[in-house]
């Protein structure tokens, strides 16, 4: 089967997305010698602006594939910033510029993706559809096409590009594979062995070895509290319907 691309909607979300952190971490190198409070502000004004640039993107995405579900409750932007304590001490951690940046691209990003998922959450009969933006390493690659509940987290590593396509079913337009990929030259990190194995048969998740996989991704919204209140995971983690946990973000003020 041939790879699908994303959606257009899709990819220019992805890529204002990836613009409006770094926009945020030029901002953050500005602040910074201004003191924590100067600087988490900025990083706040990020993460909130990246939320709402993620509710939308999340409308023009379903509305690009003929798929018109309105939102039962509003996205409350501001909830996703993280409070000022958190930040500092996650900051206490940098050492060097490099982890600066990084820390303060991955908040933005972080922002919005949690709060696209909430989005999501507040449609009924939607989820999440992984695609990827080749060229992507094999442990991407064995994951691709791969359907998400609302409520699932969406696994990571750093550096990773694929886009969460919010939609109703995996339609086979969306369902990559893995070793089309590898056939195409698409698929990174993989030696001649591994290549010409896929190529003779072999099944793409063992050759990447699914086992060492879960070791590079992490779920960016692992953590289970924030000020107090818990965290969109959290809550899909304790409420199992979606009438419950919609009921539990407007209470958390995720939703409006």
């Amino acid at each position: 089967m041939a790879t699908q691309a994303p959606p257009r909607t899709a990819a220019r979300y992805q890529i204002v997305s990836a613009a409006a952190a770094q926009s945020g971490v030029r901002a953050a190198r500005v602040a910074r010698p201004k003191g924590i409070r100067s600087l988490w502000s900025v990083v706040a004004t990020y993460q909130t602006a990246q939320a709402q640039l993620a509710e939308q993107a999340t409308a023009e995405m379903l509305l690009a594939q003929d798929i018109d579900v309105a939102a039962e409750a509003l996205l409350n932007s501001p909830a996703f910033t993280m409070s000022l304590n958190s930040f500092n001490a996650m900051l206490e951690k940098v050492e060097q510029d490099w982890q600066f940046d990084q820390l303060v691209a991955s908040l933005v990003q972080d922002a919005g993706r949690t709060a696209q998922s909430v989005s999501v959450a507040a449609r009924p009969h939607i989820g999440f559809v992984r695609m990827l933006t080749p060229p992507s390493c094999g442990r991407c690659a064995v994951l691709a096409g791969r359907v998400y509940r609302y409520s699932q987290g969406f696994d990571r590593h750093p550096g990773d590009d694929c886009v969460m396509l919010p939609t109703t079913v995996a339609n086979d337009q969306y369902a990559q594979d893995p070793t089309d990929l590898v056939e195409r030259g698409l698929v990174t990190g993989l030696s001649k062995a591994d290549r010409q194995a896929i190529l003779d048969g072999a099944d793409v998740g063992k050759v990447v070895n699914v086992r060492l996989l879960k070791a590079g991704l992490t779920d960016s919204g692992r953590v289970l509290s924030r000020r107090g209140r818990p965290t969109p995971e959290a809550i899909y983690r304790l409420n199992p319907t979606r009438e419950d946990a919609l009921a539990a973000l407007q209470a958390a003020g995720y939703l409006r």
